[in-house]
């Protein structure tokens, strides 16, 4: 029969080391102190948080070397959520069978290290001055896929189509692109500046991204600290359409395409004038 007595010391064990009696502290506090560690796609770290709203993070690749950094965290009252937590995992798998102590020793340790690695993540990191990635395939954290606000990508995609189907001197031999990049938090959405230009795409590139909304971003790797922010830039998603494709399209496809740019141009309440001047031949 499992020993309650014995699942109960056990589990608090796990927080008994982590507090300290600190002779320094004026009038010897007790300081509590809470050993974790976290994970990112490229190292794993160790840390510790202090109930003197202190905290450090220890670079395992360097002995010596460490970051300091404040928090908020009532370090008490999560010690007393992680025992809890401890103990609730011992009774509902001690239900079945008795637990050994190295059972029991292993509910604790996993216990420990996941709630201390979520308040690193959800608590810590977004307050440091270089926050880390948490992991590549966090789609949260790593970016965000080429979308619009109205209507469909496809849509979106098929009206820049057009617009580059009605351009008047496009020549057959040209391999250049139209680049269109995605709003990001930072840069509106607009026409890339390594994108093939003129005036009338221009302003149908702006005409869509006004209605489309389109956005999206990803960071790319700028030579820094590989797991930090500083390490990436944010970019933006963007879309690319051939230019050859379209110069080499028969002129009876062109003039329906004409057609149809001056009916979609209406649809989006583009003002008339304006249509006139975009979609003259």
């Amino acid at each position: 029969m499992f020993d309650t007595a014995t699942a109960t010391t056990t589990a608090r064990k796990s927080l008994e080391g982590e507090i300290i009696n600190d002779e320094n502290q004026i009038g010897k506090t007790d300081l509590t102190v809470l050993k974790g560690g976290f994970s990112t796609s490229d190292h794993r770290y160790n840390f510790e948080i202090k109930s003197d709203g202190t905290g450090e993070i220890f670079y395992t690749d360097f002995d010596e070397d460490s970051e300091e950094f404040l928090h908020e965290i009532k370090v008490e009252k999560l010690a007393s959520e992680i025992e809890e937590a401890i103990w609730e995992q011992i009774a509902l798998q001690s239900e079945q069978n008795a637990l050994e102590d190295s059972e029991i020793e292993s509910i604790r340790e996993e216990t420990v290290a996941d709630m201390l690695e979520e308040v690193f993540w959800e608590e810590i990191n977004q307050t440091l001055e270089d926050p880390f990635f948490r992991s590549f395939y966090d789609d949260g954290e790593w970016g965000e896929e080429f979308q619009t606000e109205c209507g469909t990508v496809d849509e979106f995609i098929k009206f820049l189509e057009l617009c580059v189907l009605t351009e008047r001197e496009i020549l057959s031999s040209n391999e250049d692109y139209l680049v269109v990049e995605a709003e990001t938090e930072i840069e509106a959405a607009g026409i890339s500046e390594c994108s093939y230009y003129t005036e009338r795409l221009g302003d149908l590139v702006e005409i869509a991204c006004e209605y489309y909304k389109p956005s999206g971003f990803r960071y790319d790797y700028n030579d820094g600290c590989y797991d930090r922010s500083s390490g990436y830039s944010m970019s933006n998603e963007s879309v690319t359409i051939s230019l050859s494709e379209a110069a080499r399209a028969p002129v009876r496809e062109k003039m329906l395409g004409m057609v149809r740019l001056r009916e979609k141009l209406s649809q989006m309440e583009t003002a008339t004038e304006k249509i006139e001047r975009l979609t003259a031949f």
